[in-house]
């Protein structure tokens, strides 16, 4: 390899493990990089969306995680500006129990993804990785010519998530995205929901379990009542990668929730 491109490969290795915490609560900022700088990311801190974007046009970062709720700048604001400039950057929202549905709106903006609070470090932990794997695939890729789509198409989707399909007989067929399964790792284990089980968009529909005992949530694309399970991923976890269904369900409010989703044709 020539000087030059072991220098990029080097400089993009380290922007990958940059992040960029922003809260107008210093206390959130410090509790954020306390935990991720035991896994050995670098971790800088901006207290509004102002300062995050000084900071940004003065250093390359892979993950930005942002509050939605700040003054000046709020994190939908901020999530605009920073994929308009910097399409590379995986940006997580964090969100407060009322503001889940705002959050399923943030993906459809480009976030990445978001967590709820309150969370636990190893939550955290979780979704920054797997930002940080969504940023590696994203310089690998950038340039090369456009790979076939993988997805469902006919689908709605929580973008690089889950997706929604509808079948013929109203009942809705939902999925794990394979830009999602490309970011966790090996899959061990899925945990699914039970038949009855009432689901809600914007909240857990299934946790998987991958290599490292790192869980990672699946965020439901739509609400509904669980009507029947993938048994086969109960079985083998692994099939997960060629039968992507998790369940079908009897949907709650879909005509307005599907407003708040990606339609794939």
């Amino acid at each position: 390899m020539k000087k030059g491109g072991r220098k990029m490969k080097q400089e993009e290795s380290k922007k990958e493990k940059l992040v960029l915490v922003v809260d107008d609560e210093a206390t959130v900022c410090k509790s954020v990089k306390k935990i991720l700088e035991m896994e050995k990311l670098e971790v800088d801190e901006a207290l509004t969306g102002k300062e995050a974007l000084n900071k940004l046009d003065k250093k390359s970062y892979g993950v930005v995680i942002t509050d939605m709720m700040m003054p000046g700048i709020g994190g939908m604001d901020l999530i605009k500006k920073v994929k308009e400039k910097y399409p590379e950057i995986s940006v997580i929202m964090i969100t407060g129990y009322a503001t889940v549905k705002t959050a399923v709106q943030a993906i459809k903006l480009g976030a990445f993804d978001y967590i709820p609070k309150p969370f636990t470090p190893e939550e955290l932990t979780g979704v920054t990785l797997r930002a940080i794997e969504r940023m590696k695939l994203y310089l690998e890729e950038e340039g090369k010519e456009k790979k076939e789509f993988k997805g469902v198409r006919g689908g709605y989707y929580i973008r690089e998530h889950s997706w929604a399909l509808l079948e013929a007989n109203g009942i809705v067929r939902i999925g794990v995205d394979d830009m999602f399964l490309r970011t966790t790792g090996e899959i061990i284990n899925v945990d699914l929901p039970f038949e009855g089980d009432i689901l809600e968009q914007g909240k857990v529909l299934a946790r998987v379990t991958s290599h490292g005992l790192k869980i990672h949530k699946i965020w439901s694309p739509i609400s509904g009542k669980v009507v029947e399970v993938n048994e086969e991923l109960n079985k083998d976890p692994s099939s997960i990668y060629s039968n992507g269904w998790l369940v079908k369900v009897k949907p709650l409010d879909l005509e307005e929730e599907l407003k708040n989703l990606v339609f794939i044709k």
